[in-house]
């Protein structure tokens, strides 16, 4: 929000996802020591609802003024920068290491290091992290490759603009207790927690998690006579296939983890998955999905 694109340009590529992990630039692009890949010197991997814009901008301003003017903007709505470099100080080939996270479409333009500048931002408010990206090039004769993915004059200034929207989670991560398990399990025969934590389409559980497993394997310890289904759920992100694979894997690790750390009976407990067919709220916003994401306990008569 409030990330204009300069004036006169206009938009040639553009690319949304609801959720992408993204290597966010805090130094230049070097070679890995046999030149068979390339990587930022340092950087941080962050995940969220991810936006990428490609224009370009009509001959006439340059790249620094463009630069300047985004990067003016940038301040003026408090982002921060973590990452500035001009020329071949941002690194060589970072037009394809870029092209990379666009659609995999590979090199989107071949140009002279000298007419670039880089930048990457990143603004916090209120625990949610915003990143951005600018990179700007300018045309140059003879730069195109053979077959260009779009066409840029001598002179056109291009700029690609990325933003991952971070934002953190925290109804959702109130830890729930034992007791409060037997109640809402008494009441309704279910409950859902949001304690138990997974990173992006993985079914490792996160160590974070730990408190809320104690809180299971004290009700279930409480409870000696109860049985669970431990079902898995998971938002609206990717394929259904795969979301029923993972939320099954993610269950099975939460049911293994009881068994072996709390000596659970595994008799007791039964996983499941139920991937994205479940949803208790909309998939179309950040918080939807952080709701549907959820480890749901149901009682077995």
């Amino acid at each position: 929000a409030g990330i204009k694109r300069f004036e006169g340009s206009k938009i040639v590529l553009c690319d949304n996802r609801k959720f992408e992990e993204y290597s966010f630039a805090t130094g230049r692009l070097i070679d890995s020591e046999d030149f068979t890949r390339k990587y930022f010197a340092t950087k941080l991997d962050v995940e969220g609802r991810a936006e990428k814009n490609l224009y370009v901008v009509p001959k006439g301003p340059s790249e620094a003024e463009v630069f300047r003017n985004y990067e003016d903007l940038l301040a003026a709505l408090g982002f921060k920068p973590m990452f500035k470099a001009k020329g071949d100080e941002a690194g060589s080939g970072l037009e394809s290491h870029l092209a990379k996270s666009f659609k995999d479409i590979g090199s989107l333009m071949s140009f002279h290091e000298e007419n670039q500048r880089f930048g990457t931002f990143m603004k916090d408010e209120g625990g949610a992290q915003t990143y951005v990206t600018i990179f700007v090039r300018t045309g140059e004769p003879g730069s195109h490759p053979e077959e260009p993915i779009i066409e840029v004059s001598e002179g056109e200034v291009l700029v690609r603009v990325d933003a991952i929207y971070a934002g953190k989670m925290k109804d959702q991560m109130v830890l729930v207790s034992a007791s409060d398990m037997e109640k809402a399990i008494e009441q309704s025969g279910r409950i859902n927690l949001y304690g138990i934590l997974f990173d992006f389409n993985k079914s490792a559980i996160k160590p974070e998690s730990r408190s809320a497993l104690d809180e299971i394997g004290k009700f279930l310890k409480e409870n000696p006579e109860r049985k669970l289904r431990v079902i898995g759920h998971t938002d609206g992100v990717g394929g259904a296939d795969s979301n029923l694979k993972l939320s099954q894997a993610r269950a099975a690790a939460v049911v293994k983890d009881l068994v072996a750390k709390y000596g659970v009976a595994a008799g007791r407990l039964k996983a499941e998955g139920a991937g994205m067919t479940a949803p208790i709220a909309s998939n179309d916003t950040e918080e939807g999905r952080a709701k549907n994401r959820r480890v749901e306990l149901v009682a077995i008569k």
